[in-house]
């Protein structure tokens, strides 16, 4: 009997340290946060850091208890005012934000830690076990603004540059079109430049011919654009016309009614003409 005393014991025991074990596992763990630990340019306008975490946590009977397990502290150390909300709709999640209704400065280019209490804990009364903390970086709000007004100040000059080159052309450009108006005075243009007048008349037959050209090859391109727009080849060798052309461009010799008639009616009168003036000169 002492025996089988002694197994049930043992048995017991073991179960029970099983047990423990079990439920000592079930520990609250912070899933996810916003901004991560060590994140760099964080808002410094409401700042605030959301939490997910592995359990829900938003028991009205442990929010109070909860939310003193927050802070948000500065590099010295100081802790800040803020808020704590739970999400109505997602227990597991939770919003710590700075209380900007306090008299609070919050810093450019400054690192914050949240630290949330190992004392915090779910609906289930299971806790994190262990302090957590999370660091950031505020924004540099003075370089960003250095760097917005560096880029303002480039694209303005380029604006200003693009409209100073276009107006130039455009000044040229009416300069040319009334030159064109002009009758070309050498002697007047030699005198301007003080070049020589037979330099003045070589430069201005070679911009004549350099005209003509250029000229030319806009005539030829239209001409080719046009002819390209006659006639475009589809599927199966068909072609779609584009715009009316006459039969004779297609190198047909018909000729319509028409046409006929007005060729039959020359003819006639062209006969009775040299039959008029062979009578007449019998006359003679």
């Amino acid at each position: 009997m002492k025996r089988l005393g002694s197994i049930i014991c043992v048995i017991a025991l073991i179960v029970t340290m099983t047990a423990s074990s079990c439920f000592a596992a079930e520990t609250l763990k912070i899933e996810e946060t916003y901004p991560t630990d060590g994140q760099k340019n964080t808002t410094k306008e409401n700042l605030c850091v959301k939490l997910t975490f592995s359990d829900d946590v938003g028991a009205k009977d442990n929010r109070e208890a909860n939310r003193n397990c927050f802070k948000i502290t500065d590099p010295d150390g100081k802790s800040i005012p803020i808020k704590v909300f739970f999400d109505p709709k997602d227990s597991k999640k939770v919003m710590v934000l700075a209380d900007t209704t306090k008299d609070i400065s919050i810093l450019d280019n400054t690192e914050y830690t949240l630290t949330v209490d190992s004392s915090f804990q779910d609906n289930n009364g299971n806790t994190l076990g262990d302090d957590a903390k999370i660091s950031f970086t505020t924004m540099d709000q003075g370089k960003s603004t250095t760097v917005y007004m560096i880029m303002m100040v480039i694209m303005f000059g380029a604006m200003f540059a693009f409209s100073s080159i276009q107006a130039k052309k455009n000044a040229a450009k009416a300069v040319e079109e009334k030159a064109k108006d002009m009758p070309f005075n050498p002697y007047k243009e030699a005198k301007r430049t003080g070049k020589p007048v037979t330099q003045i008349i070589a430069e201005h037959e070679k911009a004549v011919e350099k005209q003509k050209a250029k000229e030319a090859r806009k005539a030829a391109r239209v001409k080719e654009e046009k002819e390209e727009e006659i006639e475009e080849e589809i599927d199966n060798g068909n072609y779609r016309v584009k715009g009316p052309r006459r039969i004779a461009d297609g190198g047909s010799s018909y000729i319509t009614g028409r046409k006929a008639a007005a060729e039959a009616r020359k003819a006639e009168e062209e006969r009775l003409a040299k039959r008029r003036a062979a009578n007449k000169k019998k006359k003679k």
